[in-house]
């Protein structure tokens, strides 16, 4: 028996393509309608019919942007058991082999720039770093453990790795020559597995405080 060809979603797919294509060219508020029905080859029609407005397509442009951000994650070996390998695998895989200026990136910057006003954006994107630092925390939490930091100490670590992973992202797509990502990779992994192993500055580990390994990362 053939399998059913799913057209409606093939040109919702279309259409959402297009418009990725458009508002990288014209930011959302610069994208019109007339625009992405262009790009896309449809007629206003067809895409009204699978779209009511504008604004249904940037929320799903959006939402397809989270989930190429996803895609990536598991690209960057993150389907792997949570640890330090994923961890340093993730990190290579992000600076070396993940392209320069990369069109999602650029996506990205331009749903961040709509924070201000837009709160639907600002909670799936909040989302979405929670998840990546929960991510982040779940391959450190061993050496973490192991080096006497506690949980909410691992909270920051994750955020303030995360932190430097993104901004190292986007100094490279700004100026791509800005630095040799192999050596920031290996920096970074340097850096973050010396301060793991070496606990608190100033406090050595302590029997009686909350342990990193105790309250495991958890996903909704």
């Amino acid at each position: 028996m053939t399998a059913r060809v799913d057209v409606g979603a093939i040109r919702q797919a279309q259409i959402v393509e297009a418009a990725r294509r458009v508002v990288a060219r014209k930011g959302i508020q610069g994208a019109s309608l007339s625009e992405i029905e262009q790009e896309a080859g449809v007629s206003r029609g067809v895409l009204t019919y699978h779209f009511r407005s504008k604004e249904d397509i940037i929320l799903a442009l959006f939402d397809a942007t989270v989930a190429q951000m996803k895609a990536e994650a598991k690209a960057g070996h993150l389907g792997e058991r949570p640890g330090w390998e994923r961890f340093e695998k993730a990190v290579e895989f992000i600076l070396t082999e993940k392209p320069q200026d990369d069109p999602l990136d650029c996506l990205q910057y331009t749903f961040l720039a709509q924070m201000s006003h837009r709160d639907d954006f600002r909670a799936r994107l909040a989302a979405e770093y929670a998840a990546m630092r929960e991510d982040v925390a779940a391959d450190l939490t061993e050496r973490a453990t192991a080096g006497g930091h506690d949980v909410d100490e691992l909270s920051a670590i994750a955020a303030v790795t995360l932190g430097a992973i993104n901004g190292l992202i986007t100094q490279r797509n700004v100026d791509p020559g800005s630095f040799d990502p192999g050596r920031a990779v290996r920096v970074l992994r340097d850096m973050l597995s010396g301060y793991l192993a070496r606990g608190r500055p100033g406090e050595p580990p302590a029997g009686g405080r909350k342990r990193a390994g105790k309250r495991a990362p958890t996903r909704s």
